[in-house]
């Protein structure tokens, strides 16, 4: 586990992804990278978008995100996009097809991202219950996503608005040669830490975890 304060954190991450990327590029042709939603890995995403790093080789998705328009304040899709917008190099698929139909969506979805089945890298985070990539706990369909056999994409149900949600299953993410988690929090550390004794959903992936980056 990486630790160090916030702003070492972000510079730690956004380094190791440029070179996981570069290499990866370098040594294969093309990369893989599905980010994470939320407000704590903005920043590391603000530096990467920033940088002079080709992504013209590189493709980029959503661990997860929420069904709302793509203008919704809420939106993972929307809020990257304004990261990249300046930016002509940048490939990226998104979750949400049609913010009016949900199934279709998700259907939509699974056929989108085939292309990153057993990808490069995962960028997950990580909420005070212990949920990751919009898999929570209590949630009949996200116990199907986290116990799934199957690489697929699912929908969730959040405990609070908006509910509805579209995610990777665990099978999804176990693929991904490199699954790195940034939390940032004493309270997340503690819930991490007691995960596997809480049965929490992070508990399913704490083990397969290639690394973990965490700022008090």
């Amino acid at each position: 586990m990486h630790f160090a304060n916030r702003e070492s954190a972000v510079q730690a991450l956004y380094e190791r992804m440029e070179s996981i990327i570069h290499e990866t590029c370098r040594s294969q042709g093309s990369a893989s990278v599905l980010l994470s939603g939320g407000s704590t890995p903005l920043p590391v995403y603000e530096k990467l978008f920033q940088s002079t790093q080709d992504f013209s080789q590189t493709h980029f998705g959503l661990v997860d995100d929420r069904f709302v328009p793509i203008d919704h304040p809420s939106s993972n899709e929307g809020n990257l996009r304004n990261l990249f917008k300046h930016r002509t190099d940048v490939h990226f698929v998104g979750m949400v097809s049609d913010p009016e139909n949900y199934a279709g969506s998700i259907e939509h979805c699974a056929a989108d991202y085939q292309p990153f089945h057993h990808g490069t890298m995962a960028i997950l985070g990580m909420g005070n219950d212990g949920h990751f990539a919009s898999l929570f706990p209590s949630d009949e369909p996200s116990m199907e996503g986290l116990n799934a056999k199957d690489l697929g994409i699912i929908g969730t149900n959040a405990p609070s608005e908006p509910r509805q949600r579209i995610s990777t299953n665990l099978p999804f993410l176990f693929s991904f040669q490199h699954r790195i988690l940034f939390i940032t929090g004493e309270d997340k550390l503690v819930k991490l830490e007691q995960s596997k004794q809480e049965l929490t959903p992070i508990a399913y992936i704490f083990d397969e975890l290639t690394e973990i980056y965490y700022a008090p």
